[in-house]
């Protein structure tokens, strides 16, 4: 498929910027005709609008008088009606093209710009602060049945309360939490063990978590817990520890004597006193990089005096978070911090915080339109539209539907049954209807062999997409009606592309492919040229070839058809 600028580009070239009028639009009362194509009329509000628009509201270096654009405009209106004459507009490669592009150009009308922007800016507050936060987890498939659904989010509300009574957020996700990483893992299997986090998620910040767990956490004060939240896992509680101002990405250099699990008491005890010599050393002046080369059991940083890569507040453990807050300068150093690795001397080498909304914009708007936020923009666009046309749905018609597809789904194997008859609508808006054998040969086609489940689960999820699919569509069939601006575009690409085909075909390929043309021409014109054969000037008489044959073209096409031009309106309005 041709760029969708090289179609402006042609317009461009032909005409400035079109902006079309609509075809067999007539004069109305006080809006004269200026000119007419056979029986294409085009008032002059219409010429005066298009004219301005790319005379005088456009920047460009070579404006054109009126009369001048008018003869171009109307040369432009030849070839387009010609393209027609010649039905390159029914066409399979046409309407498969112009489809292309007008879908692209639908893109921003079916979405909620409004959202997007709100998206945006809430992104980039959430930016300027880190989050710790611990959950616990109830798995629930995102397409489960409402009694599921309501099922774990009671067990989880009564887990929360058990945790405002009292008990320990950390013990009760150890005991319930179906996150495998909340509790420990002993050795076996060839897996070595694994200490769990009892839920806790260290630092994070906007992007690190899926959306809804991340406005939650974002949400929930500081020491307290929130209801459940649905994400596409299942149900979490979140307890916010902390929030501080964003770090940003950071890099450091540390000096760190481990304490691993099972160290006794008198070798913590001895670490402990080693750790505090080191930075009593360290404020008196010897130097940082030496000590670390020295002493720092992390073989991944002491040959390099202890320098770490740069990270960010999700890639590092907390205490590193809150000692690097601490630290206004680069080159401060941190008293001894302890983590569950042992203990840290930190020493900030380089420090990156967060760029300005302006600078970031760009950036944020394409993280938004890939994160999962991205749903939420599109899921409150549809809900709008199931306001704005009265969506109605079935949901007796949808039970009977369960009972029509078997575990056959799984396979990627089920096919439509004899009960599944057209005339049953499980979903409609506005005037559409969305039929069971419509949503029979949408699961159909695009079921697949997958792990064994809940049938009625997996009919949730195709039948969720094939209604908003419906609503989308119902909308995208509206859009030239709804949205003046968006017509007037298509309208220029349908143009564009018909333009871009017919002088293919008249002028571009015609020049190069017209050897006998060509030769003539050159024949003809031979003057015109350095002497030498025609093989030594191609280029140049090719391109001269070109506009004589648009010239010729042109003079057929004014011979051809009917036009009628009022100079006397156009020498009196402009």
């Amino acid at each position: 498929m041709k760029s969708l600028q090289c179609y402006f580009t042609i317009l461009l070239t032909a005409l400035f910027l079109i902006t079309p009028v609509a075809e067999g639009q007539s004069s109305g009362a006080g809006d004269p005709v200026l000119f007419r194509i056979e029986d294409r009329e085009v008032t002059l509000s219409e010429f005066e609008q298009i004219y301005r628009k790319n005379n005088i509201e456009a920047s460009i270096a070579d404006p054109r008088e009126p009369a001048e654009y008018l003869e171009m405009y109307i040369n432009f209106r030849l070839k387009v009606r010609e393209a027609k004459a010649l039905g390159l507009d029914t066409t399979a490669s046409f309407r498969e093209e112009f489809a292309a592009y007008r879908s692209q150009l639908a893109e921003q009308y079916l979405a909620d710009s409004e959202v997007t922007e709100q998206l945006v800016k809430e992104a980039w507050e959430r930016m300027q602060y880190d989050v710790r936060a611990s959950h616990i987890l109830l798995t629930l498939d995102p397409n489960a049945l409402p009694e599921d659904t309501l099922e774990a989010y009671n067990r989880l509300m009564a887990v929360r309360e058990r945790i405002i009574n009292g008990e320990d957020f950390a013990e009760v996700a150890r005991e319930v939490s179906e996150d495998p990483y909340a509790r420990d893992v002993e050795p076996g299997g060839g897996q070595p063990a694994r200490r769990g986090n009892s839920g806790d998620l260290n630092y994070f910040t906007v992007f690190n978590m899926v959306y809804p767990f991340e406005s939650a956490a974002y949400n929930t004060p500081v020491g307290e817990v929130s209801k459940p939240v649905r994400s596409d896992s299942g149900y979490h509680l979140i307890k916010v520890y902390d929030r501080l101002p964003a770090m940003g990405s950071a890099r450091v250099a540390h000096i760190m004597l481990m304490t691993p699990p099972g160290t006794s008491e008198q070798e913590l005890a001895m670490k402990e006193e080693l750790i505090n010599q080191l930075y009593e050393r360290v404020q008196e002046g010897e130097d940082f990089g030496e000590l670390a080369s020295e002493y720092s059991e992390d073989r991944q940083s002491s040959g390099r005096n202890g320098e770490m890569p740069s990270f960010t507040s999700s890639r590092i453990v907390p205490e590193f978070v809150k000692a690097i807050n601490k630290l206004d300068q680069e080159g401060d150093i941190s008293p001894p911090v302890r983590s569950d690795y042992g203990w840290h001397i930190i020493k900030l080498l380089e420090r990156t915080r967060p760029p300005e909304f302006e600078e970031m914009y760009d950036e944020l708007r394409m993280r938004v339109e890939r994160d999962s936020r991205s749903r939420l923009k599109q899921d409150i666009f549809i809900a709008r539209l199931k306001d704005d046309y009265g969506f109605v749905e079935n949901r007796e018609a949808l039970e009977e539907f369960y009972e029509l597809v078997d575990e056959s789904i799984f396979m990627g194997e089920w096919e439509l049954t004899e009960e599944i008859t057209p005339d049953k609508v499980l979903a409609s808006i506005g005037p559409a209807e969305m039929s069971q054998m419509e949503f029979a040969q949408y699961l159909q086609d695009n079921q697949r062999r997958q792990n064994p489940d809940n049938v009625r689960y997996i009919v949730n999820r195709h039948y969720r997409e094939f209604v908003n699919k419906g609503i989308l569509a119902y909308e995208d069939s509206r859009l030239e009606e709804k949205h003046p601006d968006f017509a007037s575009v298509v309208k220029e690409y349908y143009d564009g592309i018909l333009l871009f085909e017919i002088t293919d075909k008249k002028v571009w390929s015609k020049a190069t492919s017209d050897t006998t043309g060509l030769k003539q021409y050159f024949e003809d014109n031979r003057e015109a040229y350095p002497p030498g054969e025609l093989k030594d000037v191609r280029g140049m008489v090719i391109a001269d070839y070109q506009d004589y044959l648009e010239r010729e073209w042109i003079k057929a096409l004014r011979s051809r058809y009917d036009i009628w031009v009022d100079t006397q309106l156009l020498e009196q309005h402009f």
